[in-house]
């Protein structure tokens, strides 16, 4: 099975996860996807595209925003995420909304008809995220905007390797191999560097920090488990007593973020970056 094969395979079968932890990860992630909105100004009548779309609440906030007369296309390549995306606009009372399943390296999609495009944490797992990002100007209208994030470097997101880590350190999981994935845009440069190659000017990089939060180590994992397919796998394969020492092990590597009441409250750092075509 090739990359492509296996990240859509990878979403596909944590899209009932992520619909499930929606609301959460949208609270704590707002600071990003505010940045992003801001960063394409849009305006009334505009068309917007928001690729890699996931459950879709970055681009639900520009759908507010180009009413009345503006179109918000969410856009995946995995079908199980759109379904969720159109739940969670229902949920919300959107009617500006389109749903269309995109490849973004081929996006289907008109030359110059494209106001803005949104795409949070999609680019860097992308097999060729230059074609990508090439054929997210082509769409675009001139002057149009692009608007994305893609993760800092791991030591500033515990929330997200500390279980990895703990599940290699004890011999229940591979380090992740090299190549497109969570951190392939977290060396410093690269999201201008590519935005350049695409022909992209005018651009923009800046850091967000924000806060992820839980009610427990234990609701910490399980989330995790929930929206992770190589953690959840990883679980899966766990007896009881090794179950017990990972826990055990995520709460004295959680115990800096961890309050008296058990809560945790981690420190999140992603780049957020835009150009214009």
């Amino acid at each position: 099975m090739n990359y492509r094969q296996e990240n859509r395979g990878r979403w596909a079968s944590t899209a009932a996860g992520w619909e499930r932890n929606a609301a959460r990860f949208r609270r704590d992630t707002m600071p990003v996807s505010m940045w992003m909105v801001e960063a394409i100004a849009p305006q009334p009548g505009h068309t917007v595209l928001d690729l890699a779309a996931g459950i879709g609440d970055t681009g639900f906030l520009a759908a507010e925003l180009i009413e009345p007369g503006g179109t918000l296309i969410t856009s995946d390549l995995v079908p199980e995420m759109l379904s969720a995306a159109q739940r969670r606009a229902q949920q919300l009372g959107l009617t500006n909304v389109r749903f269309k399943q995109i490849d973004a390296e081929a996006i289907d999609q008109p030359a110059a008809t494209i106001d803005g495009v949104l795409s949070r944490w999609g680019y860097m797992l992308m097999p060729d995220a230059e074609a990508a990002l090439k054929d997210t100007r082509r769409v675009l209208k001139s002057g149009g905007r692009v608007a994305l994030a893609a993760w800092a470097d791991p030591d500033a997101n515990p929330w997200t390797v500390l279980p990895v880590r703990e599940l290699v350190a004890r011999g229940h999981a591979e380090p992740a191999p090299p190549g497109p994935g969570q951190f392939a845009w977290a060396p410093e440069g690269a999201i201008a560097e590519n935005l350049e190659a695409a022909g992209f000017v005018d651009y923009e990089i800046d850091t967000v920090d924000f806060t992820m939060r839980w009610a427990s180590v234990a609701e910490w994992w399980s989330v995790t488990c929930d929206t992770s397919q190589r953690v959840r796998d990883a679980a899966a394969g766990l007896s009881s007593a090794e179950a017990e020492a990972v826990l055990a092990g995520l709460a004295d590597r959680a115990a800096p973020w961890t309050g008296d009441d058990g809560a945790v409250a981690m420190p999140a750092r992603t780049w957020v970056g835009a150009g214009t075509a």
